[in-house]
């Protein structure tokens, strides 16, 4: 079984549960086509500027603020469903500008180096994610990792995630793979300690990148998009937490001595 193929965007049961979510949360939230569209904005040049960075960081703050005074669009805080949306769509929007040859840029011209191309797409979602789980999670890693922790280690689980066994496939990360990074980040030898949050994210990405297909291969890079988010996702349930609730409220709607509750 492939947690590929479990939902269009490669992450485990997402698909039984956010439809529901976002019918429940679209009246409250900045539209879904809204959010997608940043995300377009930001990939369309591969590159992620510090200026584009706190624009995103901006707006999933405002997600989690009241909108108007007169409560009329409240909105929540992110919660976790929310945030695998935010996170499984950056990847989903990040698909649409993978690079293959014959691709043209935005003056009609072919890319010289299409795989360039996309290590620069996808250090961009590395960025964007960056973005998404700094302003929406905290660490939930102890501060010493088990004894048996290596970067090393991690490295070479990673490659064998993302490797193949025929060449004409693309990376498919199963479901008993899942687990055993699941029980690898959660061992009491092999956690890894908090100083190592940013690292192991950065090196999903990074090994990933690794295998992107040499002839630029369309399908096969959809695939390894794919099984990154799945290494993602599961990162983010054993190492990180959603943040706690905070209602914000204006100033205007804080109760005073002379508030009248009637």
């Amino acid at each position: 079984r492939s947690c590929n193929n479990y939902d269009p965007t490669g992450c485990p049961y997402i698909h039984l549960r956010l439809p529901l979510l976002s019918y429940i949360l679209s009246p409250f939230t900045m539209s879904d086509t809204a959010i997608e569209e940043l995300y377009r904005q930001t990939f369309s040049d591969r590159l992620v500027t510090p200026e584009e960075s706190d624009d995103l960081i901006a707006t999933l703050q405002s997600l989690q603020q009241i909108q108007d005074e007169d409560l009329s669009s409240p909105s929540p805080a992110i919660t976790p469903d929310r945030f695998v949306w935010l996170r499984a769509a950056a990847f989903r929007i990040a698909c649409e500008y993978l690079v293959q040859e014959g691709d043209v840029n935005s003056d009609g011209e072919e890319f010289e180096d299409p795989r360039e191309e996309n290590v620069r797409l996808l250090k961009s979602v590395n960025a964007v994610v960056h973005a998404l789980e700094t302003t929406c999670l905290l660490p939930s890693l102890p501060e010493e990792g088990g004894e048996e922790f290596s970067e090393d280690a991690v490295e070479e689980l990673f490659k064998t995630l993302y490797e193949t066994e025929e060449e004409w496939d693309g990376p498919e990360i199963t479901v008993e793979e899942s687990k055993d990074l699941t029980e690898f980040l959660t061992g009491e030898t092999t956690r890894p300690p908090l100083e190592m949050l940013v690292w192991l994210r950065t090196a999903a990405f990074r090994i990933g990148s690794e295998y992107l297909d040499e002839n630029n291969d369309k399908e096969k890079n959809l695939s390894l998009l794919r099984s990154i988010n799945v290494v993602v996702h599961v990162l983010e349930n054993t190492c990180m937490k959603t943040k706690p609730y905070e209602l914000q409220l204006p100033e205007s709607l804080i109760p005073t001595p002379e508030t009248d509750f009637q």
